[in-house]
């Protein structure tokens, strides 16, 4: 991954802005390449956002790399976009045990607070098949809000036995691996949205200069 990735520095970026993305070990993957790049100031200042679903962002992590800077906000750029789902009586999972807190945003009112986001506020949840093609689409399939002690995506509206763990050693209850589908039309504003704010403030900082 990281030899991958300074390939692309060398010989395909061409100073331009960059957004990573992944979910669950890609999310690690993507926290690594904020490690080991990210702390050149150049390079961060031509990061226009990380969403890195599916894996915890910690004060941990926060203190040891000034470069990983959880979202606040629906705009902010150069931060870190992290959430990963579950259903409200979920306790803990081997993604964000008991006694760890995760940095969270919530991708329908772009909050880091516990204030409710209404199932109204979800632009569609995408369920894809492995070839990428969108098998189904929901709009105002699920609200959501963060725990406020643990920092995980709790979602409701949802039946969990409709949307079962899958992976080995998760809780039923635990939607890490609809954390994308659930909310796939939001990320996907999201991500115009914060490329828009970045470019805006490229353009001014030129002008200015």
């Amino acid at each position: 991954m990281s030899a991958a990735f300074a390939y692309y520095l060398s010989h395909e970026n061409g100073g331009r802005p960059i957004i990573l993305a992944g979910f669950s070990q890609g999310a690690d993957m993507c926290y690594r390449l904020l490690m080991e790049y990210f702390g050149d100031g150049a390079l961060y200042a031509r990061l226009v956002a990380v969403y890195a679903l599916g894996w915890p962002c910690t004060d941990k992590m926060i203190s040891a790399y000034p470069q990983i800077v959880p979202a606040s906000a629906e705009t902010d750029t150069g931060v870190v976009v992290s959430f990963d789902c579950e259903a409200p009586e979920v306790e803990e999972t081997f993604i964000l045990p008991a006694g760890m807190r995760a940095h969270s945003i919530n991708p329908l009112n772009w909050r880091t607070d516990s204030a409710q986001a209404d199932r109204s506020m979800n632009l569609g949840a995408c369920f894809t098949r492995y070839s990428g093609e969108i098998r189904r689409e929901e709009a105002a399939l699920c609200g959501a809000y963060i725990d406020p002690e643990r920092g995980a995506l709790k979602v409701t509206d949802v039946d969990r036995a409709d949307y079962p763990a899958l992976v080995p050693g998760l809780p039923e209850g635990a939607y890490h691996i609809y954390d994308y589908q659930f909310f796939f039309r939001n990320l996907q504003k999201n991500v115009e949205d914060r490329a828009a704010a970045f470019m805006e403030a490229w353009y001014a900082r030129e002008d200015a200069a």
